[in-house]
């Protein structure tokens, strides 16, 4: 199978691009319509659709819908979407219907910028009428919700400069929450988390395990529950290394009984462009194989040859 590279191509010619996918699609040729979209990046994907529905009168991504299903319909439809409407799908999925997908809440959200995370948030109420900040409101609660909508006010710090005399500060407060007698809020002392850059995270966490002689992961996980908890170790990895994190994200997708796909495209196409090629060192690193390998492993027939193609294809040229 050839490797498609997934950088802006040069010579692209959109119009010639939506016929030969239309003919593939009449043909139901997998791989040829693999090949078309991922030899291509975000952009030159959306270039194809306005050419494709002045031709011929359809939707592509209709079309797509009508031709395929299961994980293969999946994987194509989220190529073509743009990042943020990616992300916008995916939230709205998170939190519709019956419980919410706390996780999936936690990791689109920790690893995004301010700026992605505001592009995010026009295109919601665009999408579904409301804000994503009302949508997920409704649908958490407690420490965990507070944190959320500090978060999506989009002002974490993003300098990465660590104020050492705000880092003292912090860290005193962090470890005074841990007394009940204190009057410090864990809340209130652990929401730092949601606003600091990495480096002034880092520092914090040094100052806490420096002045407690504890492992701060382990004191965050004896002191703090719940979700609250797994969206403070999530920032506090994020911080760290996030191609890490999502790395880890990647494996936990694909851990146990069955492999959750919809978790595993959306990882893998939101990141493609951006930090896949890091994510793919760091999946290496801590499993010890390549992404490669694992998708070959957990995955059958053409949606296994895309993923490969889109994890390849992010390879710098």
């Amino acid at each position: 199978m050839a490797t498609a590279k997934i950088h802006f191509k040069p010579y692209f010619d959109e119009v010639m691009a939506a016929e030969h996918l239309e003919k593939a699609l009449r043909n139901k040729e997998k791989l040829k319509i693999l090949e078309i979209l991922v030899s291509v990046n975000n952009t030159q994907r959306q270039m194809i659709r306005t050419p494709y529905k002045t031709r011929y009168g359809k939707d592509l991504e209709e079309e797509i819908k009508k031709a395929f299903s299961g994980d293969f319909e999946d994987f194509l439809v989220a190529l073509l979407q743009t990042p943020t409407k990616l992300d916008v799908t995916e939230l709205n999925r998170a939190v519709k219907g019956l419980g919410t997908n706390e996780k999936n809440l936690i990791e689109i959200l920790t690893t995004r910028t301010n700026e992605e995370i505001e592009a995010t948030k026009n295109t919601y109420f665009m999408t579904y009428g409301k804000s994503l900040e009302d949508a997920i409101s409704a649908d958490t609660s407690g420490d965990f919700r507070r944190l959320l909508i500090i978060i999506l006010q989009a002002k974490r710090e993003e300098s990465g400069f660590a104020d050492s005399f705000k880092v003292g500060n912090h860290a005193a407060q962090i470890l005074k929450s841990f007394d009940k007698k204190s009057g410090v809020e864990k809340f209130e002392a652990f929401k730092i988390f949601a606003t600091a850059n990495g480096a002034h995270a880092q520092k914090v966490i040094e100052e806490v395990e420096r002045q407690s002689g504890k492992e701060f992961q382990k004191l965050a996980e004896k002191e703090l529950s719940g979700d609250f908890k797994n969206l403070i170790l999530s920032l506090i990895e994020t911080s760290r290394n996030k191609p890490r994190f999502l790395a880890n994200s990647i494996h936990l997708a694909t851990k146990g009984m069955g492999t959750r796909d919809k978790d595993l495209i959306r990882i893998l196409v939101s990141r493609s462009e951006n930090d896949l090629v890091l994510i793919e060192h760091e999946f290496q690193v801590l499993f010890g194989k390549p992404l490669t390998q694992l998708i070959k492993e957990e995955c059958k027939a053409e949606y296994r040859d895309g993923l490969t193609m889109l994890v390849k294809g992010n390879t710098r040229p």
